[in-house]
């Protein structure tokens, strides 16, 4: 990135972010008023209401060009229920759904029908020529009902099989290979019916029983013309149904599960077949993602932009249990909102024009930020970066001596985090839980398939004046007891000075950026992009 103006964050800005007003908004969007954030409910009206009063209270003027502080969000919220049914074996194979299995769909339909379709094991489903890796070798999947296993191909390392190969895939972090998005669409791509997912015993990786307990959650995607592109339904079965399944068909799974971690695997075809019934209560959903700026001062680069984003909702309700998303994501909403008002500290304003927004639907799918992407209010091509606030408490435990960069690598952001980081006295690590796959679960992700050099920052796990482990403790703890749950509350006693730091250096990076004489780029080999 070339020469900047102004490198440093005047002192009053950095000065304006406290603890005392990132609680307060975090106190107030996690409360059992605003109901967990769910789009397409009264609590969204409320969260969407109370972001638009505190940009106006800021001063900051409508993001949108059409004078407004809204970008509709078009949709569909599908609900599904279903069944699933292997045939063409004997003996019959037992299934109990949610102990078996799951199916859910994410096609606008109300009904699909899926009759009894060839069932094929395809390996981790990838299909990549950056690796030489092809899952579908030379079968026909159209119709048919494809199985796969979770994650990347767990490549061993050649010189110690006990750790994993970091040059295959990304090691022990999860790839985009690995998504089951990536999976679906590969599956689509094929003409596949179906996909069947099993849950490899990976670390990290997803089990039945946590899919079981979303399956009844109300899904959503784009109300468009994608919304029919893409697997009529998705399915998962637990390990030990498809061991019987395999068996039955006169296959070993657990021996084609070593065999599908080298790249010369053949799919297999199965005797058995796969029926599915679904049923979807449908609704349509206009939601809103929320957006404002503060133009810049320069009369070239207010044309061009830096944008901020901490994704609004939650999981809303379920029955009288609300998610109350304190940690995700009404902190990262909270510290979208010190940032916005840091930035007005500054005089005169940055010389690119600075955009502050609260996605919707990013539990949903990165919805929200998908659709801006798509339908951008100002040119991608014309702005710099995309600073992305996601789970931003630092788990209200103080400060640390790092931050964690997710996605470590892809763009020269990395830089200005280190030196924004260094000149606090502090260190950049790379992801704290790479195989949890926190790169593809954000709203940064979106940008970057935009090709707009993105960054999402996680708290540090080293704390200050606390015994070793205590950070990745803490963290593990979060992620087993509050990710997603209903327990994720503000706690008595949370202390956000760390999280104050964090923010204090994305405030640092947004202003070097928005000061440049041009805008950062990806690096050479960067390993997500």
């Amino acid at each position: 990135m070339a020469a900047s103006i102004g490198v440093h964050v005047p002192d009053p800005a950095a000065a304006a972010i406290t603890p005392a007003g990132l609680l307060d908004h975090i106190k107030i969007l996690a409360s059992d008023e605003f109901g967990g954030r769910g789009p397409g409910t009264p609590e969204e009206t409320k969260t969407v209401a109370y972001l638009i009063a505190q940009c106006k209270k800021m001063g900051l003027k409508p993001g949108n060009p059409d004078g407004s502080y809204l970008q509709k969000v078009t949709l569909w919220g599908i609900r599904s229920t279903g069944t699933m049914t292997i045939s063409g074996v004997e003996p019959v194979l037992a299934l109990t759904p949610r102990q078996d299995y799951t199916i859910t769909s994410q096609q606008p339909k109300a009904k699909i029908s899926i009759e009894p379709s060839a069932m094929v094991f395809a390996g981790y489903g990838v299909v990549t020529s950056k690796f030489h890796w092809d899952d579908y070798k030379d079968i026909d999947v159209k119709g048919k009902t494809v199985i796969v296993l979770s994650g990347d191909p767990p490549v061993p390392d050649p010189s110690d099989p006990s750790k994993l190969d970091d040059n295959m895939f990304l090691g022990k972090a999860l790839s985009v290979y690995g998504r089951p998005v990536t999976k679906y669409e590969t599956a689509y791509a094929r003409g596949a019916a179906a996909v069947v997912s099993l849950f490899a015993p990976r670390p990290g990786a997803a089990n039945l029983a946590r899919a079981s307990q979303l399956a009844p959650r109300e899904s959503m995607i784009l109300r468009d013309e994608t919304a029919t592109k893409r697997i009529s339904v998705q399915g998962q079965l637990s390990m030990e149904k498809a061991r019987e399944l395999f068996a039955a068909s006169g296959q070993d799974l657990d021996a084609l599960v070593k065999a599908a971690v080298k790249p010369d695997f053949r799919p297999v075809p199965l005797t058995a077949k796969a029926s599915f019934q679904v049923e979807n209560a449908l609704r349509e959903v206009d939601s809103s993602n929320v957006i404002a700026k503060i133009p810049g001062s320069d009369s070239k680069l207010k044309s061009e932009y830096v944008i901020y984003t901490g994704h609004w909702d939650h999981l809303g309700t379920d029955g009288d249990r609300i998610y109350h998303g304190a940690s995700d994501n009404a902190a990262g909403t909270a510290g979208v909102l010190e940032l916005a008002r840091a930035f007005t500290k500054i005089h005169p304003a940055p010389r690119r024009t600075m955009l502050f927004m609260w996605p919707t639907a990013e539990e949903k799918g990165l919805l929200g930020a998908k659709y801006y992407v798509q339908h951008p209010l100002y040119p991608l091509s014309a702005t710099a970066a995309n600073i992305n606030l996601d789970y931003f408490s630092n788990w209200g435990w103080g400060r640390t001596h790092d931050i964690s960069i997710v996605g470590i690598g892809n763009s020269t952001l990395d830089d200005l985090v280190t030196e924004a980081a260094e000149r606090q006295g502090r260190v950049v690590t790379g992801d704290t839980a790479p195989e949890q796959g926190f790169y593809f679960r954000s709203d940064h992700l979106e940008f970057a398939n935009g090709n707009v050099p993105s960054l999402e920052t996680s708290p540090g796990i080293e704390h200050i004046g606390k015994p070793a482990g205590f950070g990745e403790q803490m963290r593990s703890e979060y992620i087993q007891n509050d990710y997603h749950k209903v327990t994720d509350q503000v706690k008595p006693g949370w202390d956000l000075t760390g999280a104050v730091e964090d923010l204090q250096v994305l405030l640092d990076v947004g202003y070097r950026v928005a000061q440049a004489d041009g805008h950062p780029t990806w690096k050479a080999n960067a390993p997500y992009h």
